[in-house]
């Protein structure tokens, strides 16, 4: 990760932003507060990958905690249905807010 400060960050705007293209850049005010500038993108699937893992450490805290049930085929179908639900839902309120 490459690292500024407030300061070269603003005089150089144009060069940090093409370098944050190809990896995070740290910002630093003189406070010590920082920021980091990253790609949208690579943000963007950040943001899934974390999803994705906060529902599989949900699962697994409920198996440890035994909230856990057989599965019959009933139920594996109407979570396959919740799940086909929950995808398409997200989906058609992403394309109607994007712009």
């Amino acid at each position: 990760m490459d690292r500024t400060n407030a300061n070269d960050f603003r005089a150089n705007l144009k060069e940090w932003l093409e370098a944050a293209r190809t990896e995070p850049i740290k910002i630093t005010r003189k406070s010590g507060e920082s920021f980091i500038l990253i790609n949208a993108d690579v943000f963007e699937k950040m943001q899934v990958e974390l999803t994705s893992l906060s529902g599989v450490a949900k699962g697994l805290t409920d198996v440890i905690q035994g909230r856990t049930r057989s599965a019959t085929p009933d139920s594996i179908k109407t979570a396959i249905k919740k799940a086909k639900d929950m995808a398409l839902n997200k989906r058609s309120k992403k394309v109607v807010g994007h712009r």
